[in-house]
């Protein structure tokens, strides 16, 4: 818990930084939402900060699947397997990259996978935003809410 303390000592900068390598490695934000907005900052700002580090985070993401991963990872001599894995992302990617931002680990290798499979930058930064705006919202206005049950009931 230290570390996500460093992050809120640290305000928007903190939170953007947490955001950021979250969507990448799996760092949990809620907590630095929460301590920003218990210590009374903006929530029209804080849910700002959240998204545009949660979506540049995903995007470094994808680069470094697309650009990075790809001349790491030996593909497979068996391109009928190769095809069908292709297949299988262009039939299901949208529904992975729209419901990543909610499954912890999978986060984090969505974005990834998307680079390696060559899948269309802007489709992929428009999925991604759509994703990352809802959940950011919701960690938000989840925040404010428990925030205002726990100081109705602490007083």
């Amino acid at each position: 818990m230290a570390l996500l303390d460093i992050f809120i000592f640290y305000g928007m900068l903190g939170l953007f930084i947490v955001s950021f390598l979250s969507s990448i490695i799996p760092i949990p934000t809620e907590a630095v939402v929460f301590g920003l907005l218990g210590a009374g900052g903006d929530s029209g700002i804080i849910f700002i900060i959240l998204t545009l580090g949660s979506i540049l985070g995903a995007v470094l993401g994808y680069f470094i699947g697309k650009h990075g991963l790809t001349k790491l990872i030996h593909y497979s001599k068996n391109k009928k397997k190769q095809e069908q894995t292709n297949r299988y992302f262009r039939k299901y990617g949208a529904l992975l990259l729209l419901a990543s931002p909610w499954i912890p680990i999978i986060c984090n290798l969505a974005s990834m996978i998307a680079g390696i499979r060559n899948y269309d930058l802007k489709r992929f930064l428009i999925l991604i935003s759509i994703a990352n705006i809802i959940k950011c919202f919701a960690i938000v206005y989840l925040s404010i809410t428990i925030i205002g049950w726990w100081t109705r009931f602490v007083k």
